[in-house]
């Protein structure tokens, strides 16, 4: 018998519905774990306006739509803050990235090798994808103390309890979103910090790298033996 690993449970579900692999050689993971030495909690940020950050490709399936709604729409209504912008943007986002820089809405930094300084300075990181497997970005972010707004879909909700280290929107609903960032920036700096310290403990439960790895490496034993 051979494993398949899976990152989170719907996944692993959708397969066995469809015939494609039964329930007793799945392994569901949580992702691939965080290293809570690289990603330690940090102190929560004391800016004078709030700091979203969006980490990862610039593109349509990561919801970037949505959130450009939303930020043009807070920004209309004189909210305080800005939207850090980490990570390559595909061409035909080019131009809004330019435009939301020189209305001050957002800041693009680019591509980053260590990600680790921006989810320090953020209040609250953002992730409106469409899939994941099991998104690292809201792991880190979690690990590092920060709340988060994200999908309610596999591979990002595992990660957030809604209400509590952050909050879960409909996937695509552009109008949700600005209500959770809305929401996020009516929240005191207290309450934004209890949520992160939330998100850490749950990190620290659920998907510490060393319980991911020695699962992984126990199933792997297991299937040696039962190929003798």
């Amino acid at each position: 018998m051979k494993y398949v690993f899976f990152e989170n449970k719907e996944n692993a579900s959708e397969f066995c519905k469809r015939k494609i692999i039964s329930a007793d050689r799945q392994i569901v993971l949580a992702g691939a774990g965080i290293n809570l030495e690289r990603y330690k909690m940090q102190p929560y940020p004391k800016h004078t306006r709030i700091h979203f950050l969006y980490l990862g490709r610039i593109m349509k399936e990561k919801g970037i739509d949505e959130l450009f709604y939303a930020v043009r729409h807070l920004k209309k209504e004189n909210e305080n803050f800005v939207l850090d912008l980490v990570g390559f943007f595909e061409d035909e986002y080019k131009e809004q990235v330019k435009e939301l820089e020189k209305h001050s809405i957002a800041h693009f930094y680019g591509f980053q090798s260590d990600p680790r300084p921006f989810y320090i300075e953020a209040d609250c990181v953002v992730l409106p994808s469409y899939h994941e497997g099991m998104s690292n970005v809201l792991l880190e972010a979690a690990a590092t103390g920060r709340p988060v707004i994200t999908s309610n879909i596999p591979g990002c909700r595992e990660s957030v309890e809604n209400g509590k280290s952050g909050l879960l929107v409909e996937v695509k609903n552009k109008e949700m979103l600005y209500d959770a960032m809305k929401e996020m920036l009516h929240c005191s700096r207290e309450e934004r910090e209890q949520m992160g310290q939330a998100g850490r403990e749950k990190i620290e439960r659920e998907f510490r790298k060393e319980v991911v790895v020695e699962k992984t490496v126990q199933s792997l034993r297991e299937d040696e033996k039962r190929d003798f």
